[in-house]
């Protein structure tokens, strides 16, 4: 039944994603603009820099007067120890308690603590102000400061750099650190990057948009195409039928006729025939058309199945076996008060005044009557059994139209009475865990699952084509003998029928 057969197309996901391209690109123009704008907003930055010598003060070199490469190496491997000191509570509470020289308005010099110069001062602002890293893999240490006030940036700049030798020493012990040059107030902000934050924000977007399509197509549980019913599903696909989109809300413009496109009475000839030689061998020739829920196409599929199998000469009856919610009254046009399979079930009415015959030539039609109580069982019911025993004498293919499995027992009930059952998928509405559940409820009850129609709106032959190009349809207008002018598609179907009422005088 279910191959379990369950794996990510990744191609399917890059036609996914670009297909929705516009929604990357309306992401990334947000992520550009906001950046953009934040970076254009934000205050100029100053920075501030000195330089600072570390050794690691190896005593058994002293008395040679040199310092091998190892030495070097040690010190530049100090430096982010000692950029972890410094930036400790106790450093930067040191820092903000540095004094400093400060020139009053009247000229003269005083020394103030760093933090009574700047009173606003804290020790979590100096320590996201600050970085320390080495120059070019030397003992060279740079330590800078980057604030929106270049005298700031200079200040807590010097600060750290007298204090962070003794700090370092007394800390870790071992190594040490002599300010090399010592910072001058910033004359100039940084440069800025309005257009590389934006390119940021732009590719943050965009990857946001991705991942979010990427999230959505794997939480899609849609049938999108048919190789997913083939990879995914033992039932073979036995056609592919493509759904019109008409504005017409009338279900009797899907009826098939002859003035139906090509490419339609091509796909139910498929049908037809792929089903005629998945039955050769049964012991009936009863199929039952049905889905998983409603709303997949059944009855339409069902309605053109048995008017294509009878425009090939074949002898053909159409149940009507949906007596909850009957259908085929809207896709024929009767009268849907007329007798039916409930009334002849329960023995108000016999089969000669419930058989619509001639519908359309070679099919007969028989409707679902007035609604019962209790559906499943007259399904049941020996009289079901004789029925479809006599229609079997008289036609070449019974074809019911039946509710969708997960809906209601109607199906599964005639499982022992007919040769099986054809599954409507209908593209973009299908549902991956319905099918599931329909197909379990099948195997359970021992209902033979023929096999699936694809029925859906972008499909030919079962790939994909544009409504733009028209490919499909141009490779199949090129084998359309018909006269041009029989293009119409809606059938006459109510005015014939009502013809051959009149003329039975029914």
């Amino acid at each position: 039944m279910n191959r379990q057969k369950v794996s990510i197309d990744l191609v399917q996901l890059m036609i996914y994603i670009l297909k929705r391209c516009w929604l990357v690109i309306i992401c990334a123009a947000i992520g550009f603009g906001v950046m953009y704008w934040r970076s254009s907003k934000a205050p100029d930055m100053y920075t501030a820099s000195g330089t600072m010598f570390v050794t690691n003060n190896n005593p058994n070199l002293v008395n040679y007067g040199y310092a091998s490469t190892s030495d070097f190496s040690s010190a530049v491997q100090l430096v982010n120890i000692y950029s972890e000191v410094i930036r400790t509570e106790n450093v930067m509470q040191r820092v903000l308690e540095y004094r400093i020289e400060n020139t009053e308005e009247d000229g003269e010099e005083q020394d103030l603590l760093l933090s009574q110069k700047y009173p606003w001062l804290t020790t979590s602002y100096i320590r996201a102000s600050i970085a320390m890293y080495s120059i070019n893999e030397t003992p060279m240490v740079r330590v800078v400061c980057t604030t929106p006030m270049p005298q700031v940036s200079a200040d807590i700049c010097n600060a750290v750099l007298q204090v962070a030798p003794a700090a370092i020493k007394e800390v870790v012990g071992a190594g040490d650190a002599k300010p090399q040059d010592f910072a001058t107030v910033p004359m100039f902000a940084n440069a800025r990057s309005e257009k590389k934050k934006g390119l940021i924000g732009a590719v943050a977007g965009a990857v946001a948009a991705a991942g979010l399509l990427t999230l959505l197509f794997l939480l899609n549980r849609k049938v999108e195409k048919p190789g997913e019913l083939q990879n995914q599903y033992t039932p073979p696909i036995l056609s592919c039928i493509p759904r019109r989109k008409e504005n017409d809300k009338d279900p009797g413009v899907f009826l098939l006729n002859e003035a139906s496109e090509m490419d339609e009475i091509e796909s139910y000839a498929k049908l037809r025939m792929n089903l005629m030689y998945t039955l050769v061998g049964k012991k009936n020739h009863t199929v039952l058309v049905t889905s998983a829920v409603s709303g997949e196409g059944k009855s339409t599929v069902a309605a053109n199945l048995a008017v294509s199998m009878a425009m090939s000469g074949k002898k053909v009856l159409l149940v009507d076996g949906d007596m909850r919610r009957a259908c085929q009254s809207d896709i024929f046009y009767f009268d849907t008060q007329v007798p039916g399979l409930s009334d002849l079930l329960l023995g108000s009415a016999k089969i000669k005044e419930v058989i619509l015959h001639a519908v359309q030539k070679n099919l007969d039609l028989l409707p679902a009557g007035s609604p019962p109580p209790n559906p499943s069982e007259l399904l049941e019911s020996a009289a079901t059994r004789e029925l479809l025993a006599k229609a079997e004498e008289k036609y070449d293919l019974i074809v019911i139209d039946v509710p969708p499995v997960n809906i209601v027992a109607d199906p599964l009930a005639l499982s022992a009475l007919a040769a099986g059952a054809l599954f409507v998928v209908r593209q973009h509405f299908s549902d991956h865990r319905e099918i599931r559940r329909a197909l379990i409820a099948a195997e359970q009850t021992g209902l033979e699952v023929l096999g699936f129609v694809f029925y859906g709106e972008r499909l030919h032959q079962g790939s994909y084509y544009s409504h733009k190009s028209h490919e499909g349809y141009k490779y199949y207008h090129a084998y359309d003998t018909r006269s041009s002018s029989g293009t119409v598609r809606k059938p006459a179907v109510k005015d014939a029928f009502r013809d051959n009422r009149e003329e039975d005088g029914k």
